[in-house]
């Protein structure tokens, strides 16, 4: 039996790493079990049992966790033989991993700001985050959200999200720059899969001109990518829209002209 214990949101890129990998490789057969974070069921002692970092989302199967989206979309790949989404060369299949590990230890946490600098932090309630922050077991994560939320755009983690996914899609655009459809070549690999929520968030706030100026390659990748039936999916969730009178959207319209001199500013001081 497999088991999805996730947000069914339009920002929960971690969850919807899983559900696009799912979809991809054809895998229908699985029990959606949907937490809510308002009503705090990462919190709940049942699910802090399979998951004590209180984050999701978690794939268990047969009874056995999977935590960390990236294991666990690495772990939905190795449930069924085709598609495969890794490459069969050893090396080209580290090379996919280390990808995987930017996109992780890089792009998760300036997505999280990002999000959070715009669309959150116009409309969160802060009370009921300081009671979030007290049970949050990841410092770091407690950090960053209290930066994000009293600093606004000032906030180090902003410009951290900023220029770390600069470096992202720079790498990008160099990868691409061969013609390949993909990171990785001809083959769609987990590194389109754990890289589409991310930049599907990026595109809901309307910030993706801010780096795609310039890097046509990155932007042919990306429309291809975001045509998916796997990643179109999460346009059923709320939120999830093209629409410019969105709330992502008008929050971070509102805001996109300080992220591109924010960047640019960065940028002239290492030139």
């Amino acid at each position: 039996m497999l088991e999805l214990y996730y947000l069914k949101e339009a920002d929960s890129v971690c969850s919807n790493r899983a559900v696009v990998t799912l979809a991809e490789k054809g895998i229908e057969d699985w029990t959606p079990r949907y937490i809510k974070l308002l009503e705090e069921d990462h919190f709940d002692e049942n699910y802090l049992e399979i998951n004590p970092k209180a984050v999701v989302p978690t794939l268990v199967h047969d009874g056995n966790p999977i935590r960390e989206s990236s294991i666990i979309c690495d772990y939905i790949d190795e449930l069924k033989p085709d598609p495969a989404l890794k490459p069969a060369d050893l090396l080209q299949r580290t090379y996919m991993r280390e990808w995987i590990k930017d996109s992780d230890e890089i792009g998760f946490p300036g997505v999280a700001a990002l999000n959070f600098v715009t669309r959150f932090r116009s409309v969160i309630d802060v009370t009921k985050l300081e009671s979030r922050w007290k049970k949050q077991p990841d410092l770091e994560k407690t950090l960053r959200q209290q930066s994000v939320i009293r600093d606004g755009m000032e906030s180090e983690w902003v410009l951290r999200g900023l220029v770390g996914w600069d470096r992202i899609f720079g790498k990008m655009e160099t990868a691409l720059s061969d013609g390949r459809p993909w990171i990785m070549g001809e083959q769609f690999t987990l590194a389109e899969t754990c890289y589409a929520p991310l930049i599907k968030v990026l595109d809901m706030i309307k910030w993706l001109d801010v780096w795609f100026e310039d890097r046509p390659n990155v932007a042919r990748w990306w429309a291809a990518l975001g045509s998916r039936p796997s990643v179109l999916g999460l346009d059923e969730y709320d939120g999830h829209t093209a629409d410019p009178e969105s709330d992502h959207a008008k929050a971070g319209l509102a805001l996109v002209g300080e992220a591109r001199d924010r960047l640019a500013a960065y940028r002239a001081s290492r030139a």
